[in-house]
């Protein structure tokens, strides 16, 4: 069941709000339409009413066939945990640019008043009274430019926070993996995009783990379907039991999984891939139907570690190189990316 928020008295006005939009602009007053244009008249999610107040500012009719988009890009699961995602983005870039902008303003500044400084300090014959009524203009203007910037920031950062939360929000209802109920590849990948560019702004480490299950597929074979689900639901147990809430836990393919280890170096992520892997190897499958003891299921792990700048799929990329390198070695290993 969804949770619902908003208190009675918002929650009417934005229905009664809604229902004055689609009759303005011609919307078929149907369930789907009216859950789009209700998120619409709530102010609950920036990125549907940019592209609502788009459609309107360009002068574009509302049918069937737009609502329908707006609806699938935006409150559609996945689809909206990709577009809260990439407004995330798009606000840290522009909280970066801001602060980027701040401190153009004060280096030019300080070149003025240091500028200043030398004039009156040299004793040149130029009139003091000019120079000083230079340097008030100027430190008034810093001031003016600094107070719009602190402003500007101030409601990037507001708007961020804002966000996030819808992007947890969604990502908590998002489909999971039906057998494991891990994040599924989409979520990860999504995630991963978010977290570099946070890392960037934050100036934070940032490394993730991508792990795969040592011959499954002649496990599966020898003991079938459902004991392999088994060994599917245990490791992803042993997983979350092994890193923090933060971190992004995924099935990232078949007999594969990743995790996402924000503001963590190689050597913690190193850590944590052991602690991850002895604890799986230290355990034997039983059967719970026949409480037959089948046996040892091993992991192989890769590791990198990001790199400034590196787009997410090249960090993903070396991750499953070291990998491989693992499963090359012998298996049941832990490898890092250099």
């Amino acid at each position: 069941m969804d949770d619902y928020t908003e208190s009675p008295e918002l929650a009417l006005a934005a229905a009664r709000r809604a229902a004055e939009a689609m009759t303005l602009h011609g919307v078929v007053p149907h369930p789907r339409n009216y859950a789009l244009w209700y998120v619409y008249c709530a102010g609950t999610l920036l990125p549907l009413n940019r592209a609502i107040d788009a459609a309107i500012d360009a002068g574009q009719p509302f049918t069937e066939a737009r609502c329908a988009s707006l609806h699938a890009r935006f409150l559609d699961a996945d689809s909206g945990i990709e577009a809260a995602s990439e407004s995330v983005r798009q606000s840290v870039l522009r909280a970066m640019e801001y602060v980027g902008a701040a401190h153009r303003s004060a280096t030019d500044y300080g070149r003025t008043i240091e500028a200043v400084s030398d004039r009156l300090g040299g004793g040149e014959s130029e009139d003091f009274a000019l120079v000083l009524t230079h340097a008030v203009e100027e430190t008034k203007r810093f001031v003016d430019i600094n107070r719009s910037l602190e402003q500007n920031l101030a409601a990037s950062s507001r708007e961020i926070a804002q966000l996030r939360e819808h992007l947890e929000t969604l990502r908590r209802a998002s489909r999971s993996d039906p057998v494991t109920g891990l994040a599924t590849r989409r979520v990860f990948d999504i995630a991963l995009k978010e977290h570099v560019v946070l890392a960037g702004h934050d100036q934070q480490p940032l490394a993730v783990v991508v792990m795969d299950i040592d011959s499954f597929q002649n496990f599966r074979g020898s003991f079938g379907e459902g004991i392999g689900d088994q060994v599917l639901r245990l490791i992803g147990r042993s997983i979350l039991e092994n890193v923090k809430g933060q971190d992004t836990v995924s099935r990232y393919g078949d007999q594969s999984f990743a995790v996402i280890l924000p503001d963590t170096r190689r050597a913690q992520a190193e850590a944590t891939a052991e602690s991850i892997r002895a604890a799986l190897a230290a355990r034997s499958i039983i059967n719970r139907r026949t409480q037959a003891n089948l046996g040892q299921v091993t992991l192989s792990l890769g590791i990198a570690e990001w790199n400034r700048g590196e787009p997410p799929q090249d960090l993903i990329r070396r991750a499953c190189e070291a990998l491989h390198e693992a499963k090359a070695g012998g298996h049941n290993r832990v490898v890092s990316a250099p």
